[in-house]
């Protein structure tokens, strides 16, 4: 009696292979609208965490700081000598990121906005348009200091 064989033959390899293959194909057209969100939650994040920085270091200098939103960096400016500030921060967003228009987030020495106005923040990606796939974030702060990040301006971040 002679042993069980084991292992695959080259045509079971080349039909998994030929399989793979398909499938591989089906899922391209997904995978850059993954990576394409993937960068701009990234974004997203990272401007929410650069903001709630600025308040907290405005309250923790009991100064005046400002965020400086401007194409595809954010800066945090100290404020209390007046003029354009001093940078302590910048951080650049990854490309291909950008804020839609350039905004100064000024946050008193409380944490609140001077003025007290509603303030917010597109990102979107300079070379595509935002869309029901491609969900481009906003940063929103209101009047009264909190800070949220909506997840798909194109559907509702008031």
């Amino acid at each position: 009696m002679r042993g069980l064989k084991r292992g695959l033959t080259l045509i079971e390899l080349m039909i998994g292979l030929a399989i793979s293959g398909v499938l591989a194909l089906a899922a391209a057209p997904f995978l850059g609208d993954y990576v394409a969100n993937s960068r701009l939650r990234e974004g997203g994040n990272t401007l929410l965490a650069q903001t709630l920085l600025a308040q907290s270091e405005a309250r923790k200098r009991n100064v005046p700081v400002r965020v400086r939103v401007a194409g595809n960096t954010v800066s945090l400016l100290d404020m209390s000598g007046g003029g354009d500030g001093v940078v302590f921060r910048e951080q650049t967003l990854a490309s291909p990121l950008a804020a839609a228009a350039d905004t100064n987030i000024d946050f008193g020495s409380d944490g609140r906005l001077d003025p007290l106005q509603d303030v917010g923040v597109n990102l979107v990606l300079t070379n595509s348009s935002c869309s029901a796939e491609r969900r481009c974030p906003g940063l929103r702060v209101d009047a009264g200091g909190a800070v949220r990040l909506c997840g798909d301006v194109t559907r509702s971040c008031n």
